[in-house]
């Protein structure tokens, strides 16, 4: 392969991403995490099945976080290579640090669920290795829409129906935590988007649209199933912020239709027309299995 120059001339975006990168770079958005009230869970409270329930869900959560670590470290190198404005490749240079917090969280949250310290694996299948090279701007375009706008919302969308669901104190005090920094994450994508769209030709517009499109039509079945508690335990899970499969099919349908196909439509790429003949039920197709279910 050719090498290429790239001019490093400090550009930001101009997006407000680029306002609240000099905030960050002056220290004025600098805050600590705050913390959280680890002593306050008191798994008696609990139903056993509810508790399953949580760890697996914590677990779940902890291996797409992890996951994350990689895969953005990945995409801020693609940014770097392909030059995008600064305000870009530090956000998402930001966003593995925040990350790795989450996944210490949620090991944490899963050992006490379970009262001991879980197993907790995950393949190197499920991490960045299995993405192209980001060396071409097509897959770093589609690594942010796909990873960063699309991915981050859903988890936007989920993690904050688990919080506004929880009554246990240290559950919803973890789902806030993660899911403030969540919400970044997805603005990041976004804001991306609105800074590349204008420049796509047709042909690269065309050739996201179908691969967004491919993505768009296998969202609400990779999210078909909840996690569903027995009668007993119905009430212990929601208060753990357990989502069941009819809530969570709720929420990825309004989050999908309210913010994630107006987004991708405004941006050229059609995704609705591919929502609409969707096919809906119980689980993705073989072999499409995607990062971001772990936000189930």
């Amino acid at each position: 392969m050719a090498s290429l120059d790239i001019l490093l001339t400090g550009a930001l975006s101009e997006t407000p991403l680029a306002r609240r990168h000099e905030q960050t770079v002056r220290g004025k958005l600098v805050r600590p995490p705050k913390a959280l009230p680890w002593d306050a869970f008191n798994r008696a409270k609990h139903s056993e099945a509810a508790l399953a329930l949580a760890v697996d869900l914590w677990s779940g959560l902890a291996r797409g976080e992890y996951a994350a670590v990689g895969l953005f470290a990945h995409i801020a190198a693609g940014l770097s290579f392909t030059g995008a404005p600064l305000d870009f490749v530090h956000a998402a240079t930001q966003v593995s640090t925040d990350e790795t917090r989450h996944a210490e969280h949620c090991v944490r949250m899963a050992a006490l669920c379970a009262g001991r310290i879980p197993e907790i694996s995950l393949g190197t299948h499920h991490l960045h290795a299995n993405l192209a090279p980001l060396i071409d701007i097509e897959e770093v375009d589609f690594a942010m829409l796909y990873y960063a706008a699309l991915s981050e919302t859903l988890a936007t969308a989920l993690l904050g129906e688990c919080q506004r669901r929880a009554r246990d104190r240290l559950s919803r005090a973890v789902f806030t935590a993660v899911l403030s920094d969540e919400v970044h994450h997805a603005r990041l994508g976004w804001f991306y988007v609105a800074h590349r769209a204008p420049q796509w030709s047709l042909g690269e517009r065309q050739r996201l649209a179908d691969r967004m499109g491919e993505v768009v039509v296998g969202i609400e079945r990779e999210f078909w199933m909840g996690r569903d508690a027995p009668p007993a335990a119905a009430r212990s899970a929601r208060e753990l912020g357990i989502l069941d499969s009819k809530v969570q099919r709720a929420v990825i349908r309004d989050v999908m239709e309210n913010e994630v196909l107006p987004g991708l439509d405004a941006a050229g790429l059609g995704s609705s027309r591919a929502w609409a003949v969707r096919r809906r039920g119980a689980s993705a197709p073989a072999g499409r299995k995607r990062r971001r279910s772990k936000r189930k």
